[in-house]
């Protein structure tokens, strides 16, 4: 016996099941036609309990979408909701409220950073949710505000005594690429030795099946020291992926990033490398367009916003205008 039918009802469809106590239910489906209204009730029962949608029900039934389309951050959104379940699990969503979401950031005691991604979490998979009319409406969700961003960019000099401080030959390889690429920590850890291309000087940060997303991975250019980089470690490769240990992918780097801080006595993380990259291209006074191409980002504008200020030519001509004769 299949786990559930669709059936005509009253001009429409409906997905009709048996609960787990045997009786016969049945749902009202919103979708006109056959094709929608078999599309609608294969998301609906992807919740588990037809009779309770709850938060996380509707969270399993997101990472299980996420999870279907590739979605390379779902790990991510699985730790998030580590912290989230004991408070939203068996909540519905009718009765979120920003007092609601208030309470969860005042007992959580997380920076509001981490609060704000939580809370946005649950706001995206309601949205989905609505979307694929799994609930009628996703409820508005507080969140506290997005932090300050932190302009934490290392010198040369600093990013020397980082490097130093590394003894792990693929935790020097990592800090030499994050600076030499502007990547992000997620694209480097994925890169394998068939998107570098020594012959044009360039890698292609971008794995093949993996589609773009907000956070872009863009094919950049290498300098002669990242080659050289690189081919050394190419030598040496004893697996298909760049950054490597023990012939095995090294899934995070923090560790190692932790260790060269400690002895170096310079704080920086993963993420302290991209930043300082495109500090120094600014510097350099690379135009905005190009460092925004090299970083991934759509436009110029979000660039220009982080970024602009550290040019050698930031607002001069603004400045000189201003002169008295």
């Amino acid at each position: 016996m299949p786990e559930y039918t669709v059936q005509r009802l009253r001009g429409g469809f409906a997905i009709v099941y048996y609960d787990g106590d045997g009786n016969r239910r049945r749902e009202k489906l919103a979708a006109t036609d056959r094709p929608g209204a078999d599309a609608e009730a294969r998301q609906r029962w992807r919740l588990g309990d037809r009779s309770d949608k709850t938060v996380g029900n509707i969270i399993a039934a997101y990472h299980a979408d996420r999870e279907a389309n590739g979605t390379v951050s779902v790990g991510r959104m699985k730790d998030a909701w580590k912290a989230l379940r004991a408070f939203w699990s068996d909540v519905t969503p009718e009765l979120i409220d920003e007092e609601m979401a208030k309470a969860y950031a005042k007992g959580r005691r997380a920076a509001p950073a981490t609060v704000r991604y939580e809370l946005s979490h649950i706001a995206v998979a309601l949205r989905w949710a609505a979307a694929k009319r799994i609930i009628e409406q996703a409820p508005t969700i507080w969140r506290p505000a997005p932090p300050e961003r932190k302009d934490r960019h290392l010198t040369r000099a600093d990013f020397k005594k980082l490097l130093a401080g590394a003894v792990a030959p693929h935790a020097k390889l990592y800090m030499l690429l994050g600076i030499f690429t502007a990547a992000r920590p997620s694209a480097l850890l994925d890169l394998t030795w068939d998107r570098v291309d020594f012959e044009r000087g360039t890698v292609n940060l971008n794995p093949p099946g993996r589609v773009q997303t907000a956070k872009r991975r863009p094919v950049v250019a290498l300098n002669d020291q990242a080659i050289e980089a690189l081919k050394l470690a190419y030598l040496a490769r004893q697996s298909e992926w760049v950054i490597e240990r023990g012939a095995k992918k090294v899934a995070n780097i923090k560790k190692a990033f932790q260790a060269a801080s400690d002895r170096s006595g310079v704080h920086a993380t993963p993420y302290t490398l991209r930043h300082t990259a495109a500090v120094w291209m600014a510097e350099a006074g690379t135009p905005m367009a190009e460092i925004a191409q090299f970083m991934g980002h759509d436009d110029s504008a979000t660039t220009e916003k982080h970024y602009a200020r550290f040019s050698p030519t930031y607002l001069r001509g603004a400045a000189n205008a201003l002169r008295i004769e």
